[in-house]
């Protein structure tokens, strides 16, 4: 691919061995090899590390096996519905830019990888925020596991190149069916429980285009998908930044603090985890936008992409206890016991310790989104 990408573009295969060495001298990995590789001994991921070979290799060896670990240490599964819809009609995999839900830095791409993996389908590059390039460990492990880097701050101008440069990179990919591309609906994750697609994604994937609104967007193949959460991640500190918000009006993060969310989504206890793959956008579709005025065209788009991912959110109990709590009442009893909703108390309660109970009723906001 043209050089111009090479800011923004995934590690190549050279690029992917040089990265793993400095990966198995690095304390993150040592604290990842705690974690997910006890039972192998001391060093086990490191010597893995210095003999990776490439992109491929690397995620066969090292990413899968942390990704299914993960699924095995802190959830009660993982279930995965449409992977049909990646099938062209001549029965081979099609590429598709996966518009997704968001609520996990990094697990929400991981597990659509490690769905693609058990299917055989190739695997997808990720479009993720520069900020989680800062640290230097974990800009080359998401480097090396094909992340497109998005960039988050700049001057105006700057930020317009940047996104005009992901916006042709993400369409040239797409045009020549190379490899399908996770992509957010929303410019960072879902903090308040509410999925909804922003237009001004869709003004950043047609900055590329040829003018053409169906045509420009038939040819990225959009795949609407949505990632359900039993219980969710980092729930405490989304509840927090959203009370400061409320109060203070805006949210400066502290240093260190998306490290910090990689690694407490990473280590909590999840529940069950359902992927959804929902069928791809229709010219029918892309041409009901295409009918509304001018500036109403992306706002149409959205919806229409709403409509997909909206059906595939899956509710746990979780969901339905959060709202009877927050309104007082039995009203959805019938899709939880008494002891599914002693047990999400208690979750909510030992989230609570050392917050002030004014957290409480957005914690569990975010769990109700859905229902009220």
């Amino acid at each position: 691919m043209d050089c111009k990408f090479d800011e923004i573009r995934p590690y190549n295969d050279a690029e992917v061995v040089a990265a793993t060495k400095r990966m198995a001298i690095s304390p993150t990995t040592y604290m990842f090899e705690d974690f997910f590789f006890k039972d192998k001994g001391h060093g086990y991921l490191s010597s893995i590390l210095m003999n990776i070979e490439g992109v491929e290799d690397f995620q066969e060896k090292v990413m899968t096996q942390i990704v299914e670990r993960t699924i095995s240490m802190t959830t009660d599964g993982l279930t995965i519905k449409g992977i049909e819809n990646f099938r062209n009609e001549d029965g081979t995999f099609g590429k598709f830019l996966l518009l997704s839900s968001h609520r996990d830095i990094v697990l929400d791409p991981a597990f659509v990888q490690i769905a693609m993996y058990r299917n055989g389908i190739p695997m997808t590059e990720i479009a993720a925020g520069d900020n989680l390039i800062g640290v230097p460990s974990v800009g080359d492990l998401i480097r090396a596991n094909r992340m497109i880097t998005v960039k988050r701050s700049g001057t105006a101008k700057e930020l317009y190149n940047s996104a005009a440069l992901l916006s042709e990179y993400i369409r040239e990919k797409l045009k020549n069916q190379e490899c399908s591309i996770w992509l957010a609906q929303k410019q960072g994750r879902s903090k308040d429980g509410h999925d909804a697609t922003e237009q001004g994604v869709l003004k950043m994937l047609s900055m590329s285009g040829s003018g053409s609104f169906v045509e420009d967007f038939a040819q990225l193949r959009i795949m609407p998908m949505a990632v359900s959460y039993e219980y969710e991640t980092c729930a405490a500190m989304k509840a927090q930044e959203l009370m400061v918000r409320r109060l203070a009006g805006e949210y400066h993060k502290k240093q260190g603090e998306d490290l910090a969310s990689m690694i407490n989504g990473i280590k909590q206890y999840k529940g069950h985890v359902h992927l959804e793959f929902c069928k791809p956008l229709t010219l029918d579709e892309l041409k009901e936008a295409d009918k509304a005025e001018k500036n109403e065209k992306f706002r149409v788009l959205a919806s229409i992409i709403d409509s997909h991912i909206m059906p595939a959110f899956k509710l746990w109990p979780t969901n339905y206890m959060a709202a009877d709590i927050l309104t007082g009442s039995d009203r959805f009893s019938d899709h939880y016991s008494p002891q599914q909703k002693e047990e999400f108390v208690a979750h909510i309660d030992k989230e609570m310790v050392g917050m002030p109970e004014s957290v409480k009723e957005i914690l569990l906001g975010i769990y109700a989104a859905h229902i009220v």
